[in-house]
């Protein structure tokens, strides 16, 4: 665990370190509920800890072992015109995201994804009443979309879910679908960056260290209050999308 090891020996307060943790459990407890935002969640606070680029191959990890088993067990209900529809755009989305994210310099990458999440949970709490169902648009742009956002900020699952939700009446197969996209989604970013060299031996020893903060908010997701309203839900979500992007950009502005 070289990476984690000299991980904590880096930072200025080992509380940094518990907050990384603590993101990590938020995250996936959410996730666990709403389909999407664990990287949106947890990548401003692991920010602090590690550079962009690492944290998004990171959560790319984190994500794929989470989705990938929740696909597999809703696979009955997916729809397959839908899916296939997102998925050529999704793919070249994120080869041009994922090769943006290896460029770019360290400190841009978080002031970007701190703006990011910021504008995410501002529009996501001052957003009006969801408007009746209505097509969603082309496929194509949708999936290019989101992933370049999964690319270069490890989560397009909100763009994919807004294209879902306007297609799919069935919540069940709205639900199975976005699991399986996410699932096939990490799982090509994971492809990327191995392949241009963001995830060696290290990054997996520290995702490895980050799997039982994973395993505990997966574990508070399926026991939370199913009574919370979804609106109440997504409140909670975009406030935490807002405190999470404004300490990363207050973190890198200066």
């Amino acid at each position: 665990m070289g990476d984690f090891i000299s991980l904590s020996q880096q930072i200025d307060h080992p509380a940094q370190l518990l907050l990384g943790m603590a993101a990590v459990v938020v995250a996936y407890a959410l996730f666990t509920l709403v389909g999407f935002g664990s990287a949106l969640l947890a990548s401003p606070p692991l920010a602090l800890l590690m550079p962009v680029a690492r944290v998004i191959p990171l959560l790319a990890l984190l994500d794929f072992a989470g989705s990938s088993l929740r696909g597999w067990r809703a696979r009955q209900e997916l729809a397959w015109p839908e899916l296939r529809s997102l998925l050529p755009g999704m793919l070249a989305g994120q080869l041009f995201g994922v090769l943006v994210l290896a460029r770019l310099p360290a400190n841009w990458m978080a002031l970007g994804l701190g703006f990011f999440v910021v504008v995410l949970g501002l529009r996501g709490l001052f957003a009006g009443p969801a408007k009746a169902r209505a097509p969603a648009g082309p496929a194509l742009l949708y999936g290019l979309f989101g992933g370049v956002l999964g690319g270069l900020f490890g989560s397009g699952g909100f763009v994919y879910a807004s294209y879902l939700e306007r297609r799919l009446a069935s919540r069940t197969a709205f639900r199975a679908t976005q699991a399986v996209l996410i699932a096939l989604s990490t799982g090509w970013r994971i492809i990327l960056c191995f392949s241009i060299g963001l995830i060696d031996w290290r990054l997996l020893a520290t995702t490895l260290a980050f799997l039982p903060a994973m395993a505990i908010g997966v574990y508070f997701g399926h026991r939370l209050d199913l009574r919370l309203g979804r609106e109440q839900l997504f409140r909670l979500l975009n406030g935490l999308l807002l405190a999470s992007g404004l300490s990363l950009v207050l973190r890198f502005a200066g």
